[in-house]
């Protein structure tokens, strides 16, 4: 029995010393995430959040965009009863979020002549606009609308459910944007905080200055740098001629202006936002020539898609494995 007991003692200080109190000090989980202590940047990390191979929560960046799912009647933009409640979560996030404003889209079907839809599209945006502020308190100066008609189809006109997915309103959540720290100064030098380019026009005319090209490319490189910006393309007029004609004739210069900004680079349409307000809004008196020429204008804002941080989903996995530390 004591040869037995001997033996068995003899074993198992062997096995102690197999793996020594330094090893297994440096082998610790102190908070259990898979991740040992030599390599956790993240202690104290809660329980059954998933982490990266440094001992961190995983986290991704979420761009807000919203499709309001609301069905419009062919040729119309009133919205229905049930609408409303499809707004509730939209609202309350805007309510919590102060520092956001909203871009609004509306689009059409190919139903009716284009001229007609691009009003339309338009009435609807607004439609959805004016639901937030007088039934949600959502002050009317965060909100801009948008109207492109049948231009930009997310399904095909040639059956019914493409046209009703079509008649749709859709938009981004955004904040102003900020140069970050390290951009090449030499695409934004001429852009200063918040980021805001005004291009003057002469009478009844869209065409570009060619003095503008630069700060026109800036913005394209910006938006290239970051693939989370947009920018906003406002055109107006002063008041000579019909309002019908000036209307049509400042988003003629809105889509000029976007024109030159994708002719440097491609940059998706949906990331340039246009958008015609005629004789309206003038900044100056229309009654003498100064102030008619300073009406005559397109204003172009940069603007950040928000964002926020959320936590991935995914299986966790083993940061290290036996044959790792025999390599080490």
């Amino acid at each position: 029995m004591a040869i037995i007991l001997s033996a068995l003692y003899s074993t198992m200080s062997i096995s102690q010393t197999l793996y020594p109190t330094s090893l297994m000090d440096s082998l610790k989980d102190s908070d259990q995430d898979g991740v040992i202590d030599a390599r956790d940047l993240c202690a104290n990390t809660p329980v059954g959040v998933d982490v990266d191979n440094t001992g961190c929560p995983l986290t991704k960046l979420e761009y807000y965009r919203f499709n309001f799912d609301v069905q419009f009647d062919t040729a119309s933009y009133k919205l229905k009863e049930g609408a409303y409640a499809e707004l509730d979560d939209l609202a309350l996030f805007l309510q919590q979020k102060p520092i956001t404003n909203l871009l609004i889209e509306g689009h059409t079907d190919n139903t009716g002549t284009p001229r007609i839809n691009l009003l339309l599209s338009k009435q609807r945006a607004i439609a959805v606009s004016s639901a937030l502020t007088s039934n949600f308190g959502i002050n009317k100066n965060r909100i801009k609308t948008f109207g492109y008609g049948q231009e930009r189809p997310v399904a095909s006109n040639d059956t019914e459910q493409g046209k009703r997915l079509n008649r749709r309103v859709s938009g981004d959540i955004v904040v102003p944007f900020r140069t970050p720290d390290g951009l090449n100064q030499n695409a934004s030098q001429k852009l200063q905080v918040p980021h805001k380019l005004t291009l003057s026009f002469g009478r009844n005319k869209y065409s570009i200055k060619a003095s503008y090209r630069s700060e026109l490319e800036a913005i394209n490189k910006i938006l290239q740098d970051h693939p989370d910006t947009l920018v906003i393309v406002e055109g107006y007029t002063d008041s000579t001629g019909s309002k019908a004609y000036n209307q049509r004739l400042s988003l003629e210069r809105a889509n000029m202006v976007a024109h030159v900004i994708r002719s440097f680079y491609p940059i998706d349409a949906d990331r340039i936002k246009t958008i015609g307000y005629g004789q309206d809004f003038p900044i100056a008196s229309n009654q003498t020539q100064e102030g008619r020429i300073m009406n005559r204008r397109v204003d172009t804002t940069i603007v950040q898609r928000f964002k926020a941080s959320q936590e991935v989903v995914i299986p966790k996995w083993t940061i290290w494995s036996v044959d790792q530390l025999d390599k080490e």
